[in-house]
């Protein structure tokens, strides 16, 4: 394969990835400069950001129509014959049946531990633990940590793998492990008879989009910004190209957005926090909270906290102190403290 341009910023991306995991001198400069891309963007995203779209850009000339892999999809069925739009049109429906799974998960979590759709999640597994919500879903995280260390493979402590969800998520997360190979190597053949600069856009959107499926979900905000410029590309492609096709990815996003919003407003609980610990420990340690009432129901210690407590720095402060004392909770948000 003769190396152009793109292929080879696909290596250097791929180095660089291999640089962030084998060193830390650059960690907080990457992260001050993906934060706001990927919402609370850790090393480990970093890593597949650079890893993933690198490698997109490296090998899309294997899968063009003339390209040695390219040409083997194309022989086996005239259906899977190499066409960008097809293939895009392919990559951006599954990614929304990924989402959608997603969020469907998260509701079942808490349907089956019988708490509000409308909280934030905190499984434990020993002493590491893992976060979940509608709004920020690790779901299928999980299921990549899980296999990960199934294999044995070492992973730095400061990247959060999402194992200890994995019991409340399988079987249903396991889709990912369908939908994720085929979600990459349909986006990398849409790159084909695409100018540079929608090839470099497709691997970028492309690459958030997987991330996102992974840590986000649908609802949270990089994966708008993958969404968008993935239907964006889509529509300005087509022939012959109209204006007024981008109302329909304009109206696809606003739908997001208002469901994402509607759901931190009316999800919200104003008046206090409710903290649902599952399988809590006899006499529980709620030291140095001002717990204003507390019940048990069955396997769950249901309290109320005060709600003028904003919630990041709440359950930052609950996932240690509650570490040993059960096996996971639920924490209700309250928008109004966002603020």
């Amino acid at each position: 394969m003769r190396l152009n341009k793109l292929n080879i910023i696909g290596i250097i991306m791929i180095l660089f990835a291999a640089l962030l995991a084998v060193t830390s001198f650059l960690d907080s400069t990457i992260l001050t400069i993906t934060y706001h891309l990927m919402e609370g963007s850790s090393k480990g995203k970093s890593m597949i950001l650079f890893a993933v779209m690198g490698s997109i850009l490296l090998f899309y000339p294997l899968f063009q129509s003339k390209g040695l892999i390219g040409k083997r999809i194309s022989s086996l069925s005239p259906s899977l014959k190499i066409d960008a739009q097809k293939y895009l049109k392919f990559t951006i429906i599954t990614i929304f049946f990924t989402y959608i799974v997603g969020l469907l998960i998260e509701v079942w979590i808490r349907i089956k531990l019988g708490v509000s759709l409308f909280t934030m999640f905190v499984s434990y597994n020993g002493n590491e633990f893992s976060t979940t919500a509608l709004t920020h879903s690790h779901a299928f995280k999980s299921v990549l940590g899980y296999v990960i260390h199934s294999m044995g493979i070492h992973v730095s402590s400061t990247i959060n793998t999402g194992v200890p969800l994995a019991q409340y998520t399988v079987p249903f997360s396991l889709i990912i492990l369908i939908t994720f190979p085929l979600i990459y190597i349909a986006g990398i053949i849409a790159l084909s008879e695409k100018r540079d600069l929608y090839k470099v856009l497709l691997a970028f959107f492309l690459t958030l989009s997987l991330i996102t499926m992974l840590d986000g979900g649908m609802l949270d905000y990089p994966a708008w910004i993958a969404l968008a410029g993935l239907l964006i590309i889509y529509y300005i492609s087509k022939k012959p190209f109209s204006p007024r096709d981008l109302y329909k990815p304009a109206l696809i996003m606003a739908l997001i957005i208002i469901l994402r919003v509607s759901i931190s407003v009316f999800g919200s609980n104003t008046d206090f926090h409710e903290l649902t610990i599952i399988d809590p420990v006899d006499n529980i340690s709620l030291n140095g909270y001002d717990v204003l009432s507390i019940q048990k129901e069955g396997n769950k210690t249901i309290v109320e906290l005060p709600g003028d407590l904003s919630d990041k720095p709440l359950l930052l402060k609950l996932i240690p102190d509650l570490k040993g004392q059960c096996s996971g909770f639920a924490l209700s948000w309250n928008y109004k403290a966002w603020v």
